[in-house]
């Protein structure tokens, strides 16, 4: 771990590493970076679309420059070119502490499992022995952590370091994302400090093992602080409790827009549906056609009006998503509409711009009913105090059958919502239906377990997240107040769901 910086006079330099759109969103589009930039740092953005025009217009100017990132977040041509590293690389990608007891995990290595018997019954065989002693060791674990930095560390990006010399590389992820693994290894093997600002909420538990040593962790919560450690065998004193910072809007007064200026009916409760990722979920159109059909026939008990909100994954760079089945929803069965999300990049994947992100955060703020899949959006409920009814795999069944995996209730940071009452779990269609009206009828049910999840799962919840993220990341810099009143942020910040 290189040495701590001492106080500087000059302005440091700062490789922010978005390799995919809600990373963008995280480290770009939060008081993160405008934190950053109002104290001077020259900024670097590593992201494969840095030649895009509106990422220049969005954020280029005299001392924040976009340079590629030459490692695309689901290319592993890297790794199969070595049999060691593969062999490396899929071991840590199915490893973390008590593996055998996380099913997110578990449901990920049974498609990969599939496929290893398919080339060899004996490969299949050792791997997963070589697994099961991997997450029940941390020595393995750390081992095999240390072998891979070692030998695989592949400079490519030699010519951005050598131009710009950063002080500090900033990543979403500990190496669970490929390109973060390969920058911060780069950077290690400089002598670069790094920093890790966890982007997701199942990333501890659902990712792999992490991909490399950043010098410190930002982290949503202590719960989240927990999962870091003893997962990925991260030392505690490294890391940084800091909030959601792109869920800073949600409690600052006039941030997001109003029902009104949604253009959305005042005279009617609000159903948002927020529809699964289509690789995953395969019954996103079943869900929205028997909300809409019961919307449009007012037989939820109150008048009702829904919004199908289609996951960005709808519109990943090469994909063209089926809109026509969505679009026959809102034009047959009335007080339905669609939205779909405003993705500007042709090569960084669901980039959104900055008003879908507000308004996506309207329209859970304004919602009577938040129905989902087990997705992130939860906590955004649950943090202004909206019932969410989850949808199971279940409802999934063709699938679920088919792939021979465990339900997304099953997953350790789901588990977290279920036993603590804070959301409804609907395992059929009329299931989801029937949660709906019981919530229109009723919006302060499980409204003390939304309570406890949010405290617990989103840190201080202060509105001031991002700028937390970003003064922590300049006082690693000595750019920031003392060391004692960073211990105070990290431990004194506010929780008010």
């Amino acid at each position: 771990m290189p040495a701590a910086v001492e106080p500087r006079d000059t302005p440091p330099t700062v490789f922010l590493v978005a390799h995919m759109g809600f990373a963008a969103r995280y480290l770009l589009r939060t008081d993160i970076f405008s934190t950053l930039k109002a104290a001077g740092a020259r900024i670097v953005i590593l992201t494969p679309n840095a030649g895009e025009q509106y990422m220049a217009d969005e954020f280029a100017d005299t001392n924040v420059t976009l340079e590629p990132l030459r490692v695309d977040w689901n290319d592993f041509s890297l790794v199969t070119s070595s049999r060691l590293w593969s062999l490396l690389f899929y071991l840590r990608s199915y490893t973390i502490a008590d593996g055998h007891r996380s099913e997110a995990l578990q449901d990920k290595y049974r498609v990969f499992e599939r496929v290893l018997r398919a080339r060899s019954r004996a490969l299949a065989a050792g791997f997963r022995l070589a697994l099961n002693g991997l997450w029940r060791s941390r020595s393995l674990r750390r081992l095999l952590l240390g072998l891979e930095t070692r030998v695989f560390k592949r400079p490519v990006h030699t010519n951005v370091f050598d131009r710009y010399q950063p002080d500090l590389v900033v990543t979403t992820s500990p190496g669970w994302f490929f390109p973060d693994a390969v920058v911060l290894r780069e950077a290690a093997g400089r002598g670069v400090s790094t920093a890790t600002v966890v982007l997701s909420w199942d990333n501890p538990t659902s990712k792999g093992y992490r991909g490399a040593d950043p010098d410190r962790m930002i982290v949503w919560s202590k719960e989240m602080a927990r999962q870091v450690a003893e997962h990925h065998d991260y030392p505690p004193e490294r890391i940084v409790v800091a909030g959601v910072p792109h869920f800073d809007d949600y409690v600052r007064d006039g941030a997001l827009p109003t029902r009104e200026e949604l253009g959305l009916d005042t005279d009617r409760r609000l159903i948002v549906f927020a529809t699964g990722a289509p690789a995953t979920f395969g019954a996103n159109l079943a869900v929205a056609e028997a909300l809409a059909k019961t919307v449009g026939s007012d037989a939820l008990g109150v008048p009702s009006q829904l919004v199908v909100r289609l996951h960005p994954l709808y519109f990943r760079p090469g994909h063209e998503a089926p809109l026509q089945e969505y679009e026959r929803l809102a034009a047959t069965y009335g007080h339905t509409r669609l939205d779909i999300p405003d993705i500007r990049s042709e090569s960084l994947t669901v980039d959104m711009a900055d008003s879908d992100r507000r308004r996506l955060g309207a329209l859970i703020k304004n919602c009577d009913v938040l129905v989902n899949v087990f997705s992130t959006t939860t906590l955004e409920a649950f943090l202004v105090d909206r019932p969410v009814v989850l949808v199971s795999s279940d409802v999934d069944a063709d699938r679920a059958a088919a792939d021979g995996l465990r339900g997304f209730h099953d997953y350790e940071h789901v588990r977290a919502v279920i036993d603590e009452r804070a959301a409804k779990v609907a395992r059929t269609i009329p299931e989801v239906l029937e949660h709906v009206r019981e919530y229109l009828a009723d919006p302060t049910l499980d409204n003390e377990g939304r309570r406890r999840v949010a405290v617990r799962e989103l840190g201080p919840t202060d509105g001031s997240a991002g700028r937390r993220v970003g003064q922590s990341l300049l006082g690693f810099l000595g750019l920031a107040p003392a060391a004692e009143q960073w211990a105070e942020l990290r431990t004194n910040a506010p929780n008010r769901p």
